[in-house]
């Protein structure tokens, strides 16, 4: 018998134990943890981790629908400000989660990502919904059929909230415009959240999502999950379909999970990773189950840091914090160690720099044909028609230097288990002159590599700070692994921006 809102409702109020039948599940005496939310509580809700909302979910303490419109009133009360959302799918997500509740009272539960509200940037297509880039050139592009990660998270019974904010074509960092206003970062409006998935770190930061996607091409998850205090991976180039995907470089593009937990971002990259036949770049390697990891722990774990030198002229809190979180390794049974990096790390971002504008050009070629007036951003339209007049000798050289660099570095990362640097070389909206071939050097290459909080900032006071952590080329348990025996030792990640 299939149970109504209301019994959804008022089981609410009580574990549910399912039976094993398709018969009215059996009641199981226990405190009341979900019934009844009030608005007093939504920034509860709104900081649920996926892991807790699952559980909740799953017990029927905690309704989709409930979630759902938490989020959303928070969204309606709090996005003004925060600007994180370019479309905010309302009817579909309440829809959606309705659906949810319904499939999980007939014991139809799917899975740790049934009935989660998530965002997803705006370069995902999603079926009837506009994917915009944040771009006039695509304002009005409403797509036949969503991404592989999308289909993948709906699929899982996932909860669509909207699309989110970027720069133009993901280009540069947020705070450059585009065809909507910026995201800014929640734990001070007037600093970058980062780019380019800059309004699925704001959101998360801000508890608007419970987890969300975004992509990266030159550490555009990366990048914002530092300066917004959450956890970002790019994954392994091929683990996670681009399909569906608003493109920028096709040998550099990645899409990977953002959430304010690695055991949340190990669940999320669960659903979303393995092989799509209509992907051409895509991976056809078994997927693990990437939370095992999460109790490895880290005793006896080979780290390599780079040397010292490599950090000149890094801002004096990020430097701090590193060595700070090199020690927490340390205590936790790590052995950390310098590393050479190979000679052409020195020439990795200018070759980065090549492919992505070169590969960017071809992209835009039918846009320039034909809109090239609708570009928001001169910068982003000078940039793709530079990219135009790169000449295929220079192009085949960055790549001939791409691949002897990957090659070295995989040779360096053969004694190691994973490699860590900061997220960033200086808090949000620090300008400071250092190169960064942390960042982009895991596009060139495309191994994996995660962020998450690893402090906070003292001058300026109160930005978050990032950890970064890579490991070899499909090797993502590693990086969990490490990751979540430093979030168990540290607190960073439970911390909250002062919005009201």
């Amino acid at each position: 018998m299939d149970l109504t809102r209301r019994d959804f409702l008022a089981a609410a109020a009580v574990p549910i134990a399912y039976a094993r039948s398709n018969a009215r599940p059996e009641l199981v005496e226990g405190p009341a943890l979900g019934a009844g939310f009030t608005a007093a509580q939504e920034p509860n809700l709104a900081y649920l981790s996926l892991t807790e909302a699952a559980a909740l979910i799953k017990s029927r303490r905690l309704s989709p629908v409930e979630l759902t419109q938490a989020l959303l009133a928070r969204i309606d009360r709090l996005d003004n400000a925060v600007g994180a959302f370019i479309t905010v799918t309302r009817d579909e997500a309440l829809g959606a989660a309705r659906a949810a509740e319904q499939a999980i009272a007939r014991g139809q539960y799917r899975g740790p990502l049934h009935g989660i509200p998530f965002g997803v940037k705006d370069t995902h297509y999603t079926k009837g919904i506009r994917t915009t880039a944040n771009t006039p050139v695509l304002r009005d592009f409403v797509p036949d059929f969503d991404a592989t990660v999308v289909a993948r998270l709906k699929s899982a019974g996932g909860v669509l909230l909207g699309k989110m904010k970027l720069p133009e074509f993901s280009f540069g960092s947020a705070g450059e415009g585009g065809a909507f206003p910026d995201a800014k970062n929640p734990w001070n409006l007037s600093r970058t959240p980062g780019g380019s998935s800059s309004g699925s770190a704001a959101a998360l930061a801000a508890g608007l999502v419970t987890v969300a996607t975004g992509g990266d091409t030159s550490g555009s998850i990366r990048n914002p999950a530092t300066f917004c205090g959450v956890v970002g991976m790019k994954p392994t180039y091929g683990r996670v379909s681009r399909r569906g995907i608003v493109a920028i470089s096709w040998s550099l593009d990645h899409v990977g999970p953002m959430t304010r937990t690695v055991a949340d971002n190990a669940t999320l990259l669960n659903v979303i990773a393995g092989h799509d036949a209509a992907d051409d770049t895509s991976a056809p390697l078994p997927v693990p189950d990437y939370t095992r990891a999460l109790r490895r722990g880290v005793r006896g774990m080979r780290v390599g840091v780079p040397k010292p030198a490599q950090f000149d002229d890094y801002h004096a809190d990020v430097m701090r914090a590193f060595h700070d979180a090199l020690d927490v390794f340390r205590r936790l049974g790590a052995s950390v160690f310098d590393v050479d990096l190979p000679a052409t790390a020195e020439v990795v971002d200018d070759v980065q720099q090549i492919v992505r504008i070169a590969e960017a050009a071809s992209y835009h070629e039918p846009f320039l044909a034909t809109r090239a007036d609708r570009y928001g951003l001169t910068s982003v339209r000078r940039d793709v028609e530079a990219g135009s007049l790169i000449p295929a000798v220079q192009y085949l050289r960055a790549q001939k230097v791409r691949a002897t660099f990957t090659h070295q570095l995989s040779d360096t990362f053969s004694r190691l288990d994973v490699f860590l640097t900061p997220g960033m070389p200086a808090p949000a909206g620090e300008r400071i002159d250092v190169r960064q071939p942390f960042r982009r050097m895991f596009n060139a290459c495309g191994f994996p590599a995660l962020v998450l909080p690893m402090g906070f900032s003292t001058s300026p006071a109160g930005l978050p700070l990032g950890l970064q952590i890579a490991a070899k080329p499909f090797d993502e348990e590693a990086i969990y692994a490490a990751a979540q025996a430093f979030e168990s030792a540290t607190e960073w990640h439970s911390r909250r921006p002062a919005l009201p």
